[in-house]
């Protein structure tokens, strides 16, 4: 696996990881100019990419289909492909796009709306936080049907039965515990429904206050920030202390509580047990993310009220399908309100992701097991090597136990970890021969510079680093989705980075 992925194209800005999969959700940024490059949109960088993660740059297929509207159907102002009719409604409706019209053809949802910047931005970042987007496979059946594609990408899938199937491995995950599992396009398009529907239900009662626990992924930060009608605050993951002391004075405002479990991208876990607790006095609801560790690695149903998982990452291990799941918790009083109510937000996959997924979710317990015991090695590594400052794992000091209480197996990982190297970032970053790039979950190890591409914002400005600071991140810290490939052989490579 190392060897099939990594030569020759890890070396190469842009190209596909993985390099022969046209539905390849990530793509190599071998350089920190490369990420730098990438983050501050400098041509010489963005004409070089074959690839991207699909929330955040459009699908070459998709960019042939926007091409295609503008030849073929006199399509001359901003333009955007959405998953549904039903979406495209919604973005008309809270943006107030004036001029807008919405054309469909051969399932191909286009929405058309008159020019005017900062509306486009905010559609575009709409699509973004909430994962409405157009499938990859979708666009090239339109393609095809077009005649502007030769043929259709040959991959191993399951046809019948793919959607049931997936769901059907995902409930036996939760055996028992009767939850309701429904699939969407993306996994932040999950968290955007759970979000909504919680939202809605709790505002009627007054509660306009959203907390965060820990750092959160930079999507899961924005949903929060930007579609809220009242106010979102943070609070730290493991002092559970602060956020009781805030519950007994604003408690009874309080709509519901985001967090992720593990957090991302410092695998930081709350005592959940007492989390619950607190939460209790209040009727709180809680909506757990665990797709930095995956639903065949933790079990949060004893805790929350909603979980969702980005089924792109552990569960597909090929980082070529977009995909998301919802997974209601029966025990939950919000839980008829969830279910009768989310399909309106959720945006469903195309046919054919999910008859890929169907066969890549059949060896997913087994593929984080590997991942897992491979993560163990590496962090053990990372903890006696003299250059690393600082490594963030699941079996560390400061999370094994409170990870321990959500494990479904005391021998089980979290496939991510991260680092924080202690020599110069280009020094090590430029020089490790592995693959690198955004995503993670793959059963290839991928190296991310997390904070460059998530928080750019932050790393690149005096005040933003000063507040990293604050916060314990480093902004040159690392983030290794750790893959099946053999430790001994990663380890050498890290090795010979860290000089």
């Amino acid at each position: 696996m190392l060897k099939e992925v990594a030569e020759p194209f890890r070396t190469i800005c842009g190209e596909r990881i993985p390099y022969s999969n046209v539905h390849a959700v990530s793509m190599s940024l071998p350089k920190v100019q490369d990420v730098i490059g990438y983050e501050e949109k400098r041509v010489e960088t963005l004409s070089r990419l074959k690839a991207g993660y699909p929330r955040f740059i459009a699908h070459a297929f998709v960019e042939k289909i926007l091409d295609y509207n503008r030849e073929q159907k006199g399509i001359e102002g901003p333009q955007v492909i959405v998953n549904s009719q039903k979406v495209a409604n919604q973005i008309i409706e809270l943006f107030e796009l004036r001029g807008s019209q919405i054309l469909e053809d051969e399932g191909i949802v286009t929405l058309v709306f008159d020019r005017d910047p900062e509306k486009e931005s905010k559609v575009l970042s709409f699509i973004q936080h909430t994962g409405c987007l157009v499938s990859s496979r979708k666009a090239e059946d339109f393609l095809f049907k077009k005649g502007l594609v030769p043929s259709i990408y040959k991959e191993e899938a399951i046809h019948q039965g793919a959607e049931s199937h997936i769901i059907k491995i995902l409930s036996d995950l939760y055996e028992g515990k009767g939850v309701e599992v429904s699939l969407s396009t993306s996994g932040m398009n999950a968290v955007y429904a759970s979000f909504r529907v919680l939202d809605q239900v709790r505002r009627k009662k007054g509660k306009d206050i959203w907390l965060r626990l820990g750092w959160l992924y930079v999507d899961n930060i924005r949903i929060l920030e930007k579609y809220s009608q009242g106010s979102h605050i943070f609070h730290d993951v493991v002092d559970l202390q602060e956020l009781s002391k805030f519950l007994e004075e604003n408690g009874d405002r309080v709509a519901a509580i985001l967090t992720e479990s593990p957090t991302n991208p410092l695998i930081q876990v709350p005592d959940y047990p007492e989390l619950k607790k607190i939460l209790g006095k209040y009727g709180i609801p809680l909506i757990a993310d665990v797709s930095v560790a995956g639903s065949a690695v933790v079990d949060l149903s004893p805790f929350a009220d909603v979980i969702v998982e980005s089924l792109t990452k552990f569960a597909s291990g090929n980082a070529d399908t977009m995909m998301g799941a919802l997974i209601l918790n029966p025990s939950s009083p919000y839980f008829a309100d969830l279910k009768n109510q989310s399909a309106e937000f959720l945006e469903k996959p195309y046919i054919r992701d999910l008859e890929r997924m169907a066969f890549e979710i059949d060896g997913y317990k087994e593929r984080v097991q590997r991942i897992g015991r491979n993560a163990a090695v590496l962090a053990k590594f990372f903890d006696s090597h003299p250059k690393i400052n600082a490594v963030h794992w699941s079996g560390s000091e400061e999370n094994h136990g409170n990870f321990s209480k959500i494990a479904r197996d005391p021998n089980l990982h979290c496939g991510v970890i991260t680092i924080e190297p202690g020599v110069p970032i280009e020094q090590f970053y430029d020089s490790l021969a592995l693959l690198k790039g955004p995503s993670f979950g793959t059963e290839f190890t991928l190296n991310m510079l997390y904070m460059y591409l998530a928080h750019y914002e932050l790393v690149s400005t005096e005040s933003g680093r000063g507040m990293l600071s604050e916060l314990g991140l480093d902004p040159n810290l690392v983030r290794i989705s750790v893959g099946c490939e053999d430790s001994e052989l990663l380890i050498e490579e890290y090795k010979k980075a860290l000089g």
